[in-house]
């Protein structure tokens, strides 16, 4: 039963997809600009999620939480809105996947079974003009102002999972083979590579996928262009990312120089040249980890500036800062006690923050938390 879920949940996934997104295009000599790793099944055990969950406000969250998600679904996802949105066969089908049992929480629990990980990493060469059209359409897109996006972006988004992606060809059936679709591989019962070109509401929309075997049992379901998605798939199979570890309870970020460039011209494109922004052009690469140190969870925010000079000068800004925030915090309160776990260090051109996640104040802030969320889902 479990299986058949996560296999119904990914077959819809990517059917709505290949309906709704433009398209990934990889090419792998752009310096990246953005990198994510999430161990999704090595962190549902972590200390963290481990005290989370057991708090005794979590449950009840939890609970009305998925509620209410199982009812703005079925409103949102009535047959009616689903006919305006998708051709009508796929709203068919799944309004009949979401009238057969599927609900929020058992989804949830599903994806935490199978789902082993993400990577995902964003490219761009930065002598490209593009580079500053496509990122300012996500800055226009978070701050509501682009309804229609399209990603031209290079980059690679996996999946590793424990379920065979060959299972999730059925959402073929919506599309027209050597029309909409064609295999660039088809090995039988092995892997494969299918790319998409199609038009969708006026929309050009072309993209590769692909399912690939590893030597450990387990499965990747990767998206990119047709230049380069053989070439990733080798690096799952033998290359670089056939050795990745995600077995340890981490999640990261990286955000690289390119990214910090790009912001910083579009600041001076602003004319926006005060102090307390030039400081973009002096990083050159961020990093943000969510793991296990110790049996201990911990969050490290590291920071390689320029110089040690700049390095030094954020670690000061930042220890004001803070210290600012303690002494209008009361002398009793969680905030402060939980301000005064957080440490600033440098280390040669690094800059790093770390707040250790097993303080008793952090802990009483994140049961508040979810006892007063829990109380504005029921009321609303």
């Amino acid at each position: 039963m479990t299986k058949r879920l996560i296999v119904s949940i990914w077959a819809l996934t990517v059917s709505l997809a290949v309906y709704c997104v433009s398209g990934f295009v990889v090419a792998d000599e752009g310096p990246v600009i953005i990198s994510y790793q999430d161990n999704f099944k090595a962190f549902a055990s972590s200390d963290f999620v481990g005290r989370l969950t057991a708090l005794p406000e979590w449950e009840p969250f939890f609970e009305v939480f998925t509620q209410t998600c199982d009812k703005a679904i079925d409103k949102e996802l009535s047959l009616e809105n689903l006919q305006l949105r998708l051709p009508e066969p796929v709203a068919k089908d799944l309004r009949n996947f979401l009238e057969s049992g599927i609900s929020t929480k058992t989804g949830i629990e599903s994806v935490f079974q199978h789902l082993e990980a993400v990577i995902f990493k964003l490219q761009a060469d930065f002598d490209d003009d593009e580079i500053d059209e496509n990122l300012q359409d996500l800055t226009d897109l978070l701050q509501g102002r682009k309804r229609d996006l399209e990603l031209d972006f290079d980059g690679l988004l996996a999946f590793i999972i424990d379920v065979n992606p060959r299972s999730y060809l059925s959402f073929l059936k919506y599309f027209r083979e050597r029309t909409d679709y064609q295999f660039l591989r088809n090995e039988p019962n092995g892997d494969f590579i299918l790319k998409f070109d199609f038009e969708f509401y006026a929309r050009d929309i072309e993209f590769c996928c692909a399912g690939i075997k590893l030597n450990t049992g387990r499965y990747v379901l990767l998206f990119s262009d047709d230049d380069q998605i053989v070439q990733y798939c080798h690096a799952f199979k033998n290359g670089r990312y056939a050795k990745i570890d995600t077995t340890q309870p981490k999640k990261e970020l990286i955000l690289e120089e390119t990214c910090f460039l790009f912001l910083d011209r579009q600041l001076k494109r602003a004319r926006i040249n005060s102090n307390g922004t030039e400081f973009f052009g002096k990083i050159k690469k961020v990093t943000a980890k969510l793991h296990d140190v110790g049996g201990v969870s911990q969050l490290e925010i590291t920071a390689a500036m320029r110089t040690g000079e700049d390095a030094r000068a954020v670690r000061d800004l930042l220890t004001g800062l803070l210290a600012f925030a303690q002494l209008n915090a009361n002398d009793n309160s969680p905030e402060r006690g939980l301000l005064q776990a957080v440490q600033i260090d440098t280390a040669g051109t690094n800059v790093s923050v770390t707040a250790k996640l097993d303080n008793p104040e952090l802990w009483k802030l994140i049961a508040k938390g979810l006892q007063q969320a829990t109380e504005k889902i029921k009321n609303r």
